[in-house]
């Protein structure tokens, strides 16, 4: 449920990335939102001689920007351009390629779309913000637990930094978590 939420909070937002469960929970809540609206339909006496059904066209276009947007957003987790979106229309081919591309892995750790979705509060909450890099950043207890130097998790944040993933504000609080003097 939280993941079809999401997708309408992010109406209009084409920006961040989405995982694979919360596309396909997503599409799952349209699936059943568009049974429920044919069952009605049929409650109602519908479809007329016109063929028209009203409910289930009224779920459809309520679902149409937003189930765009989190195909966009599941596109650049496997980090591809939403562009890809375009061979939808080609008949067989264009859906297959799309569903394909909505099965595959997610790109690990950020891409140039944002974090991983699922790595951190703001990452799932938000889609976009960077500010998740943090869970999968340093902080005193996932240096020590993790094996990995202060100097290694340095260089990856000072690569973040450099590609955009994150800003320098970012960088520097995350800085201070790896060296021990930011908050825990």
């Amino acid at each position: 449920m939280t993941a079809y939420l999401h997708g309408f909070r992010h109406y209009f937002d084409f920006t961040g990335r989405a995982s694979r469960s919360q596309f396909w929970l997503f599409t799952l809540g349209m699936l059943i939102a568009l049974i429920v609206g044919v069952v009605i339909d049929s409650l109602l006496g519908f479809p007329d001689s016109n063929g028209t059904m009203p409910v289930t066209g009224l779920v459809s276009l309520v679902h149409f920007i937003p189930s765009f947007t989190v195909a966009v957003r599941r596109l650049h987790d496997s980090d591809r351009r939403g562009w890809w979106m375009l061979i939808s229309p080609i008949p067989f081919i264009g859906q297959i390629v799309l569903i394909a591309f909505a099965c595959a892995p997610s790109t690990p750790g950020a891409n140039r779309f944002g974090p991983q979705p699922g790595h951190g509060a703001d990452a799932v909450t938000n889609g976009h913000s960077m500010a998740g890099v943090a869970s999968e950043a340093p902080g005193a207890a996932s240096t020590a637990g993790s094996g990995s130097s202060p100097v290694h998790e340095l260089e990856r944040l000072a690569s973040l930094r450099d590609s955009g993933a994150i800003d320098d504000a970012e960088f520097q609080r995350m800085k201070g978590q790896v060296l021990g003097q930011g908050r825990a």
